[in-house]
């Protein structure tokens, strides 16, 4: 049930990070949860109710590893523009096909049927990759797709910037402290809002991750890394559920999931073991797509769920709530509400090992060809993405 001789053999300085690929995976399901809303006795746990704060972990990953598998090659002179399209290859298909499914549930039931409306110029916002520099995540034509905007900003930032020396160096440290201070001020404006700010803070912890790493010799025994492992996870599942700091807890839990990467990146701790088990690998394969396909699975259900239940002479079924966040539209006990979410993650998985094989890897695999095509084979192939 753990990876292969041959997987861990190339841990860590082979570019994989088997514990941080599994995390990834987890974190995606720790979205999803968030989003269901408190539907149930797993979705509604305290710390996930705070479960959008699991993006940040995405952006620290993220200038992780794009800084582990690019960082040198780009100081090199690895061509920028063949970086960015390598990068726009990677994650722009699967961004389509999401926002065009659920577009078409937006346009056909929530338009059509229930006569709900919304501003048109939202899809070609989310389309086009525009959510990012919005002030805040609220696009159904778009649910998750903000994040991937951030993303190629933080890729365009990146080719800019490594491997620039100090030059670059500065500029990287006065962005990041730039939207430290943004934040803690709840500076939120369109163009470099709340959205890009925590993108930028995420990505540059990130890269001074890697920066860490690789300069990370000493020798820490199983025992310690596994106190260190445990440690990390519990301060973030407390601060998750205490959010001390209101929404501006983010300035605490970035660090705290800067200090995870760093951590977990040596794949020796017994935590990190435990993320060898081959279940929680697929999750972290088929984290992009589960955490970009979710909402295609808990918007129709919230919306056309109470219909449902009405036509089959269930209206007691039919939250009251005249706001309800999730999958709150349906007033089901706790016991049936937590069946209920354990079949949308599971069918959540299911969708995503579809798109990953008709959609994500053929896409993957292209921007592999040209990658070797380019002379940057190793490159793509280690690079990461949420």
């Amino acid at each position: 049930m753990v990876a292969s001789r041959e997987a861990l053999a190339r841990l860590p300085d082979g570019g994989r990070f088997i514990a941080l690929d599994s995390l990834r995976g987890v974190a995606a399901i720790a979205v999803m949860l968030f989003h269901m809303g408190p539907f149930g006795w797993l979705a509604g746990a305290g710390f996930l109710r705070n479960g959008w704060l699991m993006v940040d972990f995405f952006f620290v990953l993220s200038g992780f590893v794009i800084a582990a598998s690019y960082g040198e090659r780009l100081a090199q002179g690895f061509s920028r523009r063949q970086f960015l399209a390598l990068r726009l290859g990677r994650v722009v298909p699967l961004h389509v096909a999401a926002v065009l499914a659920a577009s078409a549930f937006e346009l056909f039931y929530v338009h059509g049927v229930l006569g709900e409306r919304s501003n048109p110029l939202l899809f070609w916002r989310g389309l086009l990759l525009l959510d990012g520099f919005a002030t805040g995540a609220n696009n159904h034509y778009a649910p998750v797709s903000w994040s991937i905007s951030v993303e190629i900003v933080l890729y365009a930032i990146a080719a800019t910037l490594f491997g620039r020396g100090r030059r670059g160096l500065t500029l990287a440290a006065l962005l990041v402290g730039g939207c430290v201070a943004a934040l803690a001020l709840e500076w939120n404006h369109p163009g470099l809002g709340r959205l890009l700010q925590r993108g930028m803070l995420g990505f540059g912890l990130g890269v001074g991750c890697h920066w860490l790493h690789r300069r990370w010799h000493g020798q820490i025994g199983a025992s310690w890394l596994t106190l260190l492992e445990v440690a990390s996870l519990a301060a973030l599942v407390w601060l998750l559920a205490a959010m001390p700091l209101g929404n501006s807890t983010l300035l605490l839990t970035s660090p705290v999931f800067a200090a995870t990467v760093l951590i977990f990146a040596r794949d020796k701790g017994w935590v990190s073991r435990l993320l060898q088990l081959r279940p929680l690998i697929v999750l972290g394969t088929l984290s992009y797509s589960i955490y970009m396909l979710h909402m295609l699975l808990i918007r129709p259900l919230a919306k056309a769920g109470p219909a449902v239940l009405q036509a089959m002479g269930r209206p007691d079924l039919v939250a009251t709530d005249p706001r309800p966040f999730g999958l709150g539209t349906l007033a089901l006990d706790q016991g049936a509400a937590t069946i209920m979410s354990l079949v949308m993650i599971a069918l959540t998985v299911g969708l995503s090992a579809l798109s990953f094989r008709w959609l994500e890897e053929p896409a993957r695999r292209w921007s592999r060809d040209h990658a070797r095509r380019w002379g940057a084979g190793a490159a793509e192939r280690e690079a990461l993405t949420i």
